[in-house]
């Protein structure tokens, strides 16, 4: 029997099962195996390819993130001159999808649920044939072909410029989405016109320490519209001695932005009513509990934004939608029976125990409207918030026990939100505590909050206690 040919193969895949999958068809192959190495962000896969010139062969997933397609990676990749044959593979089939990667210059596309040992083997054979004849054939840089084939026959907009953002490249669809006619009106600007003010800069400092640079931006076009866009900025340092370029890939959202600000609109009402009927049955406390919480989250955010740590994470939208998602934490109290909520004495052990089924009853009852997150921010901050906001830093709290940054950051500021609200308010088995009594607790307990959060109410817990007594008359 004939010793298998090993190909050196890169897989760019998010799922870990599919790698699984991918290396068990290759053992079945026939006259050729595979050694898959594995990325899974386009950081790590430039790097990777950068680093390991005996790569022969990508396999790509064209749903590798949940923000950009294998479209978008694929020209990256060719960008900076990497040559290897590409097979997309995806979880569903699609023709237009194919054709797309086709005539952006992959070798083939295959769906994972239909792959054979002996498709996926003649797939290979016929990509390293095809890469071997193209090569052959061209008499210029195949280099510069499949850059062009990445490139200009893309439906997304694609755009090459120096460091300093001024434009050497254009596709047509990238002209097309900023509304002029044709490439030749933009090449020659600057990206940072085509931006809003202070962004291109925020992009550069990025792309020195991390190489790529993938967010939603706002555009400005011709007629001085704005646009949404998802993109993908790489910086490109060339191997011959070139001066380096971005390149930069851009997805027109408008409409979907528009679709979802509607959908999130009407969740926002949904839930805001949802969450006044909580607290009128449990009648814990009054609206102002959950608009004084609103009022809190949005504060500490707002501080948080201005820190380096989050300037990257927490954007104005972050800190409306966070706001809006606060006002739901306690909301799996609505299942909690009203003789324990409204005791008028401290709570055993057993009704605790109870008590701490809220978080998850919360999340539960709100399954209806949770199930189609999908990449919905304020859908994914109301789920974290319902459900961790009583975890502490410390490991402490409850419903899973999570520790420091495993808790997400919306649960956090809402922990501290929720706690000091806690302290400064009546409760059924006693009265509220001072706000200088209030904060004493808290230092005290400094350990369970995140220390830059904690740090946020330090510097500025007046503005808590202003927050609460103006919120008083309606507790």
């Amino acid at each position: 029997m004939n010793e298998k040919r090993i190909i050196q193969a890169l897989m760019i895949e998010d799922n870990p099962f599919f790698v699984v999958v991918f290396n068990d068809l290759s053992k079945k192959m026939r006259e050729i195996e595979l050694n898959i190495h594995h990325t899974i962000s386009l950081e790590d896969s430039l790097n990777f390819l950068d680093l390991h010139h005996e790569i022969e062969l990508i396999i790509l997933d064209y749903r590798v993130h949940d923000k950009i397609t294998g479209l978008e990676i694929l020209q990256h990749i060719r960008a900076k001159g990497i040559n290897v044959p590409v097979i997309v593979a995806t979880g569903s089939g699609s023709e237009e999808i194919a054709v797309t990667m086709l005539k952006a210059g992959a070798s083939d596309y295959l769906v994972k649920g239909c792959i054979t040992p002996e498709a996926f083997e003649r797939s290979i054979k016929d990509a390293l044939e095809h890469h071997r004849v193209f090569n052959k054939a061209v008499d210029r840089g195949e280099e510069f072909i499949l850059k062009d084939l990445a490139v200009k026959r893309s439906l997304n907009g694609v755009c090459i410029m120096d460091p300093t953002g001024n434009i050497i490249y254009v596709n047509p669809s990238f002209a097309l989405m900023y509304g002029y006619e044709n490439e030749y009106e933009i090449i020659g600007g600057n990206m940072k016109n085509l931006l809003l003010p202070g962004k291109f800069a925020q992009i550069i400092g990025s792309l020195q320490d991390k190489k790529t640079w993938m967010e939603e931006l706002i555009g400005i076009r011709k007629d001085k519209a704005e646009i949404s866009m998802q993109t993908l900025f790489s910086l490109i340092e060339h191997k011959n001695g070139k001066n380096p370029e971005i390149m930069a890939s851009f997805i027109d959202i408008t409409k979907l932005k528009d679709i979802e600000k509607k959908r999130e609109s009407l969740y926002r009402g949904i839930m805001e009513v949802f969450a006044l009927k909580a607290e009128e049955v449990g009648n814990i406390e009054t609206s102002g509990h959950i608009h004084r919480i609103a009022d809190y989250t949005n504060y500490i955010a707002e501080k948080l934004r201005g820190n380096d740590y989050f300037k990257n994470y927490i954007d104005e939208k972050y800190v409306i939608d966070i706001g809006y998602a606060s006002m739901l934490h306690d909301v799996g109290k609505w299942r909690t029976p009203n003789e324990i909520l409204l005791k008028p004495f401290q709570l055993t052990e057993a009704e605790w125990a109870i008590i701490r089924q809220h978080p998850k009853l919360g999340v539960e009852m709100l399954m209806p409207l949770l199930k189609d997150k999908g990449s919905n921010q304020y859908l994914k901050l109301v789920e974290s918030v319902v459900l961790y906001h009583h975890e502490r830093w410390d490991g402490s709290g409850y419903p899973e026990g999570l520790k420091g940054e495993d808790i997400p950051l919306s649960a956090r500021i809402v922990s501290l939100a929720d706690t000091y609200d806690a302290l400064v308010s009546d409760r059924s088995y006693r009265s509220g505590f001072t706000h200088e009594e209030a904060l004493e607790i808290i230092k005290k307990e400094e350990g369970k909050y995140d220390p830059r959060i904690f740090q946020v109410f330090l510097d500025n817990h007046l503005e808590f206690k202003r927050i609460k007594e103006k919120n008083s008359a309606t507790t």
